[in-house]
């Protein structure tokens, strides 16, 4: 898609009421499925293999459910506008406490998450609570759809770091306290051990590691209500030597809160090859 398709398509869910869009959501997803069979496989074949290692009765569920979550979070980023109402957001009296300690922190933050539910939106939500947040993502294939997709993030006041040493940057804005959002799902090196269910990406906790930065893992899902939920858990500290954790703790920390997670909401987690874990001889949890 263009970054023309995705400016129209911005216009239309800006203008369009929210049962009209749904409809047509449900129709491009599953008209999706219907078009590319085997890639919906791979998408049934993940959610199979989640939900077997859930303990819950039934049939799983499938990839239209995962395409059309996909869909509606694409859809409320594309529609954002500083002039449209928030977005309903609930936490838990745990994920208040967590992000509240990390506020209270004189450090910058890391905040680590992955491909989960709203995930852009629940960072803009961040941004109103914080006055802003800066977000570390890769550029999109197309330049012109990079360019409209940071643009977007900034109206919902996210700053995408684009210069050409993002993480110079990145480490700058940190070591002055500012807070840095990452996704850690999909590792880039094709030399990766799967240790449960979600990958682990180790560069977010090498960032906050060498800037001395607090590490906040958080996700994101839509409840049955619309609403947007956010959870973090407890953030914590890198540098064995400064009383934190050391990198395999940390990862290991990650892979239990994002394999909880994907466990309890698995069709809100937009993994669209083979899950990296699914051969794997032993899942973590």
């Amino acid at each position: 898609m263009t970054d023309l398709g995705y400016r129209l398509a911005s216009m239309l869910f800006r203008r369009l009421p929210s049962c009209a869009s749904d409809r047509l959501l449900h129709a491009i997803s599953d008209g999706y499925v219907f078009t590319h069979p085997r890639r919906a496989r791979t998408v049934d074949r993940n959610l199979a293999w989640i939900w077997s290692g859930t303990g819950r009765a039934g049939a799983p569920p499938r990839a239209r459910e995962t395409y059309r979550a996909f869909a509606r979070a694409l859809r409320d980023f594309l529609a954002q506008d500083p002039g449209r109402g928030a977005p309903r957001v609930r936490l838990s009296i745990s994920a208040r406490a967590a992000l509240q300690e990390a506020r209270g922190s004189s450090r910058g933050a890391v905040l680590v998450s992955g491909h989960f539910g709203p995930w852009e939106r629940a960072l803009q939500w961040l941004a109103g609570e914080l006055g802003g947040v800066e977000a570390l993502a890769a550029p999109h294939r197309l330049a012109a759809v990079d360019r409209f997709f940071v643009q977007q993030r900034e109206r919902g006041g996210v700053r995408t770091l684009c210069s050409s040493r993002p993480v110079r940057s990145a480490l700058r804005s940190l070591q002055s306290g500012g807070w840095i959002a990452a996704l850690a799902d999909r590792p880039r090196r094709s030399r990766f051990q799967a240790r449960g269910i979600v990958p682990i990406d180790p560069g977010p906790l090498l960032l906050a590691r060498r800037a001395e930065a607090l590490v906040l893992p958080g996700v994101s899902t839509f409840a049955k209500d619309g609403a947007l939920e956010i959870d973090f858990d407890a953030p914590f500290a890198l540098g064995a030597a400064r009383g934190g954790l050391d990198l395999a703790q940390g990862i290991a920390r990650l892979q239990r809160f994002f394999d909880a997670h994907v466990r309890a909401h698995p069709t809100q987690w937009f993994e669209w090859g083979s899950a990296p874990g699914l051969d794997a001889p032993a899942r973590g949890s």
